[in-house]
């Protein structure tokens, strides 16, 4: 199984509404979300991707939206677990561990960060020597458990796609 997380697209400063939730990707959000989306896909070899999760906020919606016809997944699952002010979600992870099927989760800063650290258990530690510097826009984080997902639920970073490497 791989969890893979995202943060979502750049976004405009504000939205028309006056609402954070409201935020939406601009023009170039869009096209670095559409460039790293064709790279996971790439990295996972064509294969569908199962499972789509993302923050019902408009930025994160929509890079999901994006995401998921090049990963071919079947739908963007709103989950309120991906939210700005939410608890980490590391019940949801749990319970995608268990269901042994990829998934990628899409969400926001800081949250999307202190999730990685928390799986992984140290700042940015991986067996491969891979460390997470931070986490810009798009950038997605691919994790693979160190052992059985239920085991001790500690996980490794085994990718990270910078939208700024892709070019």
């Amino acid at each position: 199984m791989h969890l893979y997380v995202m943060r979502h697209g750049p976004a405009e400063e504000r939205s028309p509404t006056g609402r954070d939730a409201d935020r939406r990707l601009t023009s170039e959000g869009r096209e670095r979300v559409r460039r790293v989306s064709l790279e996971l896909r790439r990295l996972r070899g064509g294969a569908p991707l199962p499972r789509l999760l993302s923050s019902p906020l408009a930025r994160a919606r929509e890079t999901g939206e994006i995401t998921a016809p090049i990963c071919d997944a079947p739908e963007v699952e709103l989950r309120d677990e991906l939210s700005l002010d939410a608890d980490l979600p590391l019940a949801l992870v749990a319970s995608l561990a268990r269901g042994g099927a990829d998934a990628l989760l899409v969400g926001h800063q800081p949250s999307v960060e202190h999730l990685v650290r928390t799986l992984v258990d140290a700042p940015g530690r991986a067996a491969t020597g891979m460390r997470l510097r931070g986490f810009v826009t798009a950038l997605v984080v691919a994790l693979e458990p160190e052992a059985a997902p239920h085991a001790d639920g500690r996980w490794r970073i085994a990718q990270i796609l910078d939208p700024h490497a892709l070019g």
